[in-house]
């Protein structure tokens, strides 16, 4: 699947240096080609070169193979990068530019994080709202406290009633 980046995905949508879907934040070959003022063909040979030093489960979590079709209909190759994937590949950029971009990255990709942290904290009050014992109930097992503990803390009398929300949370993302 290739993601178009839009200015609902993108944080700095003037530059597009890195974009988000769902949890995914990251930026492309062709963006790090542009904006670093190489030809993309050096940038795809320095991330083959990365991937291949590193190991699979690295790269593979790292960098995502994907396509485009350019104006011709003509099929080429680029990659998606994580965040971890883009500092070793551009770590042996050198020059002033190079510099300067490799920050304007790193700040990019910290904002989008930071972005969905806010959304998760967020979601996470809204369903705190709905549900006020949740918080009890997730502060209580993150202290290691036992079901009955929680109980008798949020007034519930059955201890399954706190499995049973325990379960509602993780399936909610608040409990892992």
């Amino acid at each position: 699947m290739i993601i178009q980046p839009t200015t609902q995905n993108d944080l700095f949508p003037e530059t597009l240096l890195v974009s988000r879907s769902g949890e995914y934040i990251f930026t492309t070959s062709r963006k790090i080609a542009e904006h670093f003022g190489k030809q993309h063909k050096d940038v795809l040979k320095a991330i083959r070169k990365v991937v291949s030093d590193s190991p699979e489960e690295i790269s593979r979590r790292n960098f995502a193979p994907r396509d485009y079709i350019d104006e011709r209909g003509k099929k080429h190759p680029y990659f998606e990068l994580t965040h971890d994937g883009f500092a070793f590949t551009v770590m042996g950029f050198t020059g002033e530019k190079a510099f300067a971009w490799k920050w304007k990255f790193i700040e990019s990709f910290r904002a989008m994080e930071a972005e969905l942290m806010a959304l998760k904290d967020r979601e996470a009050s809204a369903l705190y709202f709905l549900r006020p014992h949740w918080k009890e109930i997730g502060e209580g097992t993150a202290a290691g406290m036992r079901r009955a503990e929680i109980a008798r803390i949020t007034g519930h009398k059955s201890f399954d009633t706190i499995t049973a929300n325990r379960r509602r949370m993780r399936n909610a993302g608040l409990l892992i």
